[in-house]
């Protein structure tokens, strides 16, 4: 013990001493000479001298040797700070896949009143797309191209302005579209796109039995979207959002509109088979049949013949904010069940064609109802003209024999006086 207080004590004394000589390159003073001496610390050198035997008390009179200046540190070089990485989604812990509840429409059309117009006329349906039965079912069967509605790929060398493609399809004066004259401007008609279907996860999927390839615009998480299907081809849509979503198909020649419905269950990238326990298919859209439409910019009410409650907007202005689908081809803005009138809709705006091209107050549907087809030509039944022609024939050969006969008999008449 005695020796390890003497020990501390030495520590102490040195102390300052320690401080000054630590520094490299500068000399070192002794306890008992030169300008660092110190008495008390020359005294507690000699001390530890005696106490430790030593028989030269030289460490307290000589200062040592200065130490070596060391070189400098060296400074390690400076790193650039590393770019911010992206933020990667954590990986799947097998559970079930989230699904986005459905939104229910807070709207409801109610069935027509006591006082409701009778005998309205009818909004003629849109026609449909001609297609073969073989290539329905081949493109129907065809290997589906998983897409994500909210970021569709760029179609493949088919990149073009839609709206742009839509109004060369219409001056090309196809075939496969209809204008309709709605006062001073004419509106296109466009055909029902039919080939829409569902797998066992409720997911939409959209088929192409043309024999050219289509683009689907459609709005979908806040933006206009479009889906690319070659021709024969089909893709489907991972659209867990749930709702109705009107959509315009235009191609080379053809232009389409329908909707499809969302609130499917999304399996993980690469998995199939049924959705996972727990989903709950989403209820389709309600259709109201047989609807009565009031046109006030017409003064006409109209009767169509299929309705779909689309969306509902209380920001928009009154009387204009609820969003239908008509015959699943035209949108028409509105309100349902007005009190304003006794139709069970009110309609202040329509879109021919769903997210493109001009609007218009309603007329579109006045124009609708009073547009009658061409009645077709009934069919003739063969044997008429086949028996006109055989009459035809006959007299004909008639006269040449009796022509014939005659220049016979003048022939002989003038043999016999030669």
């Amino acid at each position: 013990m005695k020796v390890l207080g003497m020990v501390a004590a030495a520590a102490v004394a040195f102390a300052p001493l320690s401080l000054v000589v630590a520094a490299p390159g500068v000399a070192q003073a002794a306890p008992c000479a030169g300008a660092g001496s110190n008495p008390k610390s020359c005294q507690f050198c000699l001390y530890l001298v005696g106490q430790y035997h030593s028989s030269s008390t030289r460490p307290c009179y000589e200062a040592p040797p200065p130490r070596p200046a060391q070189a400098p540190p060296r400074r390690a070089p400076q790193v650039p700070p590393l770019p911010d990485l992206p933020t990667l989604a954590p990986p799947s812990t097998g559970q079930p896949p989230r699904v986005v509840p459905p939104s229910p429409v807070p709207v409801k059309i109610n069935p027509p009143t006591a006082g409701a117009p009778r005998n309205a006329p009818s909004v003629a349906p849109p026609k449909g797309l001609d297609a073969s039965s073989e290539a329905i079912a081949a493109a129907k069967a065809a290997p589906a191209t998983r897409i994500n509605p909210a970021s569709p790929p760029e179609p493949p060398m088919q990149v073009y302005d839609f709206n742009q493609q839509v109004q060369n399809v219409v001056d090309s004066h196809s075939d496969n579209v209809d204008l309709v004259k709605v006062g001073d401007q004419t509106l296109v008609r466009p055909r029902h796109w039919d080939y829409v279907d569902y797998d066992e996860n409720h997911r939409p999927t959209l088929y192409n039995p043309l024999d050219e390839a289509m683009t689907f615009r459609y709005f979908y998480d806040g933006a206009y979207r479009q889906a690319f299907v070659p021709a024969g081809g089909r893709i489907v849509l991972d659209a867990a959002t749930a709702g109705l979503f009107p959509f315009t198909a235009v191609g080379y020649s053809h232009v389409a509109s329908g909707s499809f419905y969302g609130g499917a269950a999304i399996p993980p990238a690469g998995a199939g088979g049924p959705p996972a326990p727990g989903y709950t298919a989403p209820t389709p859209p309600e259709v109201y049949r047989n609807v009565s439409v009031s046109v006030p910019a017409a003064d006409q009410v109209v009767q169509v013949g299929q309705v779909q409650v689309v969306s509902h907007d209380d920001s928009q202005p009154e009387g204009s904010r609820d969003t239908f689908l008509f015959d699943d081809s035209t949108l028409a803005w509105g309100q349902a069940n007005d009190p304003r009138t006794s139709a069970q809709i009110r309609v202040t705006k329509t879109q021919p064609m769903p997210g493109v091209g001009p609007t218009d107050n309603g007329s579109f549907l006045v124009a609708l109802a009073a547009h009658k087809e061409p009645a077709p030509q009934p069919t003739q039944p063969w044997w008429p003209m086949l028996l006109r022609f055989g009459v035809l024939g006959l007299v004909v050969g008639l006269v040449a024999w009796a022509v014939e006969r005659r220049r016979r008999n003048t022939d002989e008449t003038v043999d016999s006086r030669v």
